[in-house]
């Protein structure tokens, strides 16, 4: 285990985790995305140099749901790892990026809902080339805009609940980087926004905290499920 998982361990330590699954209807979700500040300088992974990695856009944006939809937003009063979050603060070591949590009802995969996930640093003014996208129509390409905003992470990231719970994470992470020697730049800044894939399935059991562990950015999850009154 690395230092890094180490001080993870630590900040997690003094919850009292349950395994148990209990039968709910619906279940507040909760997740903590936090970038590593050592970066690519503590990884021993080889990562390739990535202009741009597609990302997708089919995500739930939580601040805009209407009051029928089974998927809310949670108000941060209702948040239970905060304390977590501020572990993570004072160890000096991480930068939260996002802290979200929402109540969704148990569904199977073919019926989850993706979470739009748009955290971090915006690069959208050092980088306006990122805004755009390629779109594939047949046998020809276009540009077209996606969103105006070119965030340090983002994606989407989907919690399918049946007998466990089910994460996953379709994620891009950027980082400005020098360019190597080899790759040229169009537009001569001597540096590049590179994209990193934060892609993930954990399986998991409910009222569990869980650890995603990846060298640029960590993940936490816990699912409590809601009891009826």
């Amino acid at each position: 285990m690395n230092s890094k998982s180490l001080l993870i361990y630590f900040a997690l330590a003094g919850f009292g985790l349950f395994t148990s699954m209990v039968s709910a209807k619906d279940y507040a979700i909760e997740v903590i995305l936090f970038a590593n500040k050592a970066g690519l300088q503590q990884s021993a992974e080889r990562f390739n140099f990535n202009h741009k990695i597609p990302t997708p856009t089919n995500g739930l944006d939580l601040t805009n749901t209407n009051s029928s939809s089974q998927w809310q937003a949670l108000a941060e009063d209702e948040y239970i790892l905060k304390n977590v979050v501020k572990k993570l603060k004072r160890s000096g070591n991480y930068r939260i990026l996002k802290h979200i949590a929402w109540r969704q009802p148990v569904v199977d995969k073919s019926e989850s809902r993706p979470i739009s996930i748009q955290a971090g640093r915006d690069f959208t003014d050092q980088y306006p080339e990122q805004a755009y996208r390629q779109v594939e129509f047949g046998d020809t390409s276009t540009s077209s805009a996606r969103d105006s905003k070119v965030f340090e992470l983002d994606g989407t990231i989907n919690v399918v609940i049946t007998r466990y719970v089910h994460f996953y994470s379709d994620l891009v992470y950027r980082l400005p980087r020098k360019i190597p020697p080899d790759i040229s730049d169009a537009l001569n800044r001597g540096q590049a926004l590179v994209d990193y894939s934060v892609r993930s399935h954990r399986r998991m059991r409910s009222r569990e905290l869980h650890y995603i562990d990846h060298p640029l950015v960590g993940i936490l999850i816990e699912a409590t499920p809601i009891k009826e009154n």
